[in-house]
């Protein structure tokens, strides 16, 4: 069987579905990716893709596998920066769900235009793709607004005398744990502490190994703070020795929040 690719349309529609699942995958888990970053990601996969179906001695199935399997997991991997491993396996979940999603609506649809299967077009393709991304996009929208409001939190952590007001945000992908006992660790920004770090005793303070997509390992600079509370829709908890790493990044670009919260924590309240 022979097949006639137009690789100019092959790379194009890649390349547009291949942004637009970043978007939705970055849109449903709050992950960070610069336009630019995202773009560039996606141009590269499409690239990649064109190159594998111009191979000869591979059969068109194998391809589209290869493809679906470890194309996507290089343009994830290109495009964010995962803490835990955990999470790639959660995006890369979503993104195929996502892709099945927008696949599956496309072939729908093309029942109602002219033409049929027979009758898509390269720009028909992508028109509804962007159909299918703005109807999951509004609904991430809509889910996340009160998801975001669930997930905010009051917490007080305790400097050895001065407490801390903040608020924090639970993040079901941060599975990190301090190694010497075990304990769930919970990140809050550097600039946040200000000089409140500078009353906690030197031998609670620790170096936090941690593992990320993109890069083997790294160590947090983490405290130990006497106490932390953590307040929800007037239900508060009380924590005890609770581990603290710092993030010299913002985490969140509008300020909602200043700390993210270990899934240990707020277990209870959700």
């Amino acid at each position: 069987m022979h097949y006639i690719i137009y690789i100019d349309k092959v790379w194009l529609m890649d390349f547009v579905t291949g942004t637009y699942l970043l978007f939705l995958v970055k849109q449903t888990y709050g992950l960070q990716c610069s336009p630019v970053r995202m773009i560039l990601s996606s141009a590269v996969s499409a690239s990649v893709f064109v190159l594998l179906l111009l191979l000869p001695g591979m059969g068109m199935v194998f391809k589209v596998l290869f493809q679906a399997v470890f194309v996507n997991l290089f343009l994830l991997k290109a495009a964010f920066s995962f803490r835990t491993k955990e999470m790639v396996v959660k995006s890369y979940i979503c993104m195929s769900s996502y892709a099945l999603f927008m696949g599956g609506l496309v072939c729908c649809l093309t029942v109602y235009l002219p033409g049929g299967l027979r009758g898509m077009t390269c720009g028909k393709v992508i028109a509804l793709s962007t159909a299918a991304t703005g109807l999951a996009s509004w609904y991430l929208h809509i889910r996340n607004r009160g998801r975001d409001r669930r997930k905010l939190y009051t917490v007080k952590l305790d400097f050895y005398g001065e407490t801390l007001h903040c608020r924090g945000f639970a993040d079901s992908g941060n599975s990190l744990y301090e190694p010497y006992g075990r304990r769930p660790v919970s990140i809050l920004e550097r600039r946040a502490a200000e000089k409140l770090v500078e009353r906690v005793p030197q031998e609670k303070r620790y170096l936090v190994p941690f593992h990320s997509i993109g890069k083997k390992s790294g160590l947090l600079e983490a405290v130990e703070l006497p106490e932390m509370e953590v307040e929800e829709q007037g239900q508060r908890k009380v924590f005890r020795k609770v581990v603290v790493a710092f993030s010299d990044e913002e985490l969140s670009h509008k300020g909602n929040y200043q700390v993210i919260l270990h899934p240990d924590f707020v277990l209870d309240y959700n």
